[in-house]
């Protein structure tokens, strides 16, 4: 598998981890299809700030680490790792470089008029023609492509909605520190997959850690991120979401 992430389109309703190829995946998730569970106020606020933090920044640029299982048919579980840098300018500038502890390695731009993505450990890139904001690209490519970006749902403008569409409880566990920074950690339960997310815990309520198991899969596979080097709201030159790919990379088709 080409990368991991926790989440992806809050639209996308069909396709499973397994068969995607960038980054997080929602599962099928259907809010009704579990009773819900008690709601905690305090976790669903803390999610919100959040939420509208971050949706108040022009610009965005952060760093993934992630380790996602890999359930063999003997049920034995393989971690895999990878690490990504991306940086985000509001409504429609996107920029993400990742690689994979298999050397799988890949660059996407978004510059609001084409998506390109090059697989550089192929030597093979692939362009979409897509004129709009990076919020309808994150569900164009969910719902019909396979390419989804890391942590694809603190992409949207509205994070909030992206993430608590699918939550049927919530718990507020505690401060925590996560990489010396003390952090609200909060617990969720969703239809398919049990998720908790450490938040900082002061004016800049920034994401730090995300972790989930994906209970509805075989072998309850699980998927940690940290996120770190995070600045909001600095400058980012126009070019960066210019797609800079050598003249010798073979072309390839976007498929469905």
């Amino acid at each position: 598998m080409f990368d991991q992430i926790i989440f992806r389109s809050h639209k996308a309703k069909t396709a499973t981890i397994a068969t995607l190829v960038l980054a997080f995946s929602f599962f099928p998730f259907h809010a009704d299809a579990q009773q819900a569970g008690p709601t905690d106020a305090k976790a669903m606020e803390i999610l919100q700030g959040m939420s509208d933090y971050l949706a108040k920044a022009d610009t965005a640029s952060f760093r993934v680490r992630s380790f996602f299982d890999q359930v063999r048919e003997s049920g034995i579980k393989i971690k895999t790792a990878r690490s990504a840098g991306v940086r985000l300018k509001r409504p429609n500038g996107l920029f993400v470089e990742s690689i994979a502890d298999s050397g799988a390695a890949r660059t996407v731009w978004f510059d609001g008029s084409v998506l390109t993505v090059w697989d550089r450990h192929l030597n093979q890139a692939k362009t979409l023609d897509f004129k709009g904001k990076t919020d309808a690209l994150l569900d164009q490519l969910a719902e019909k492509y396979d390419v989804n970006l890391p942590v694809a749902d603190l992409l949207f403008s509205d994070v909030g909605k992206a993430l608590k569409e699918t939550i049927i409880s919530s718990e507020y566990i505690g401060l925590r520190t996560v990489q010396g920074v003390e952090c609200h950690q909060l617990s969720f339960e969703s239809t398919g997959a049990d998720w908790q997310i450490w938040v900082e815990a002061d004016a800049t309520p920034l994401p730090r850690r995300f972790a989930v198991t994906y209970v509805t899969l075989e072998g309850e596979p699980q998927f940690m991120a940290q996120l770190d080097h995070w600045s909001i709201g600095g400058a980012i030159e126009p070019t960066q979401f210019k797609a800079a790919v050598p003249e010798d990379t073979k072309r390839v088709s976007f498929t469905k």
